[in-house]
């Protein structure tokens, strides 16, 4: 298994570059999610978006790496991702495990433009000034208010009249525990966030590009950096190379062809950008453990 570690520079750039998904509606900027990683779905590859998102595991155990950084998690624990952080979600070793995870852009609790709450203690995060503490343990001591909090939205019918006050009322629970404890950190330097920023862009890239042919060469002047450059990058961020981190994209792209359509395996090859098709499967089968053949049968 090939595991992805998923600004200082102009924001009016790097919008382009960010995840496509919309998460919630323009009223309530909020949406939550479910996610089994199992030999059908072994990972999600390295993604950021402009919310903030936090993640509970509801059984089992994974990996997740964040900002080049890997955290082993167990059932209960939480992590916490600020805004903009680079994030993917691995099955570690042959364990499966189900997550929740609510993702939210923070404008949802604003009160008004002069809102000096939103200034004090959400601007910070939107300016990558600070960062929260990942992962939440079973055995932290402010663990199970703040659990508390992430059930109530988890379990909130969103079609009840006041949902969005219910919503909101967690949120801020769970933000008081956070800065109560003292658990926000300074974030890192400009350099840091300038080379972060970069990988951010070639990641982008390669999710836009991964049908067609792509090269180091394309990576490193679309970036604006030498190739042996971007390469020490690329790899000091993610743990793996382009090259591995390219099919690795791919793959994940082809395991929902074959699980959500009908396409012949060939088809399925050439459309996420393998050009043969011998390759393609013993690439696959490296990482799902079976062949798209294989895989394909055991769709439910």
């Amino acid at each position: 298994m090939n595991y992805t570690d998923f600004h200082s520079v102009n924001s009016t750039n790097i919008k382009q570059y960010k995840e496509k998904t919309v998460h919630g509606t323009a009223l309530l900027p909020f949406a939550r999610y479910h996610t089994s990683i199992s030999e059908m779905l072994p990972f999600y590859p390295i993604h950021w978006h402009e919310e903030m998102e936090i993640i509970k595991v509801q059984s089992g155990k994974g990996l997740f790496c964040v900002d080049g950084k890997r955290y082993e998690a167990n059932a209960g624990d939480i992590l916490i991702l600020r805004p903009f952080v680079m994030h993917s979600i691995n099955r570690l070793n042959d364990n499966d495990m189900e997550i929740d995870a609510i993702v939210f852009n923070l404008r949802l609790l604003e009160t008004g433009e002069a809102d000096l709450c939103t200034i004090k203690y959400f601007a910070p995060l939107l300016n990558e000034k600070h960062s929260v503490p990942v992962v939440v343990r079973t055995t932290d001591d402010w663990y199970h208010p703040f659990d508390q909090s992430m059930t109530s939205i988890l379990m909130c019918d969103p079609s009840q009249e006041g949902a969005e006050l219910d919503i909101k009322a967690n949120l801020y629970w769970m933000f008081y525990h956070i800065y109560n404890n003292r658990l926000l950190n300074a974030s890192q330097n400009a350099v840091e966030d300038k080379q972060q920023y970069t990988v951010r862009k070639a990641l982008e890239y390669i999710r836009a590009e991964y049908m067609n042919q792509i090269t180091i060469e394309k990576i490193a002047k679309h970036c604006g950096y030498s190739e042996f450059y971007m390469m020490k990058l690329f790899k000091q961020y993610t743990g793996v190379s382009c090259v591995d981190y390219i099919n690795n994209y791919r793959l994940t792209v082809a395991g929902r062809q074959l699980r959500d359509t009908d396409d012949e395996i060939a088809s399925v090859a050439y459309a996420v950008g393998f050009n043969n098709v011998s390759y393609f499967n013993r690439q696959f089968r490296r990482e799902y453990g079976m062949t798209p053949r294989e895989f394909r049968k055991q769709r439910v």
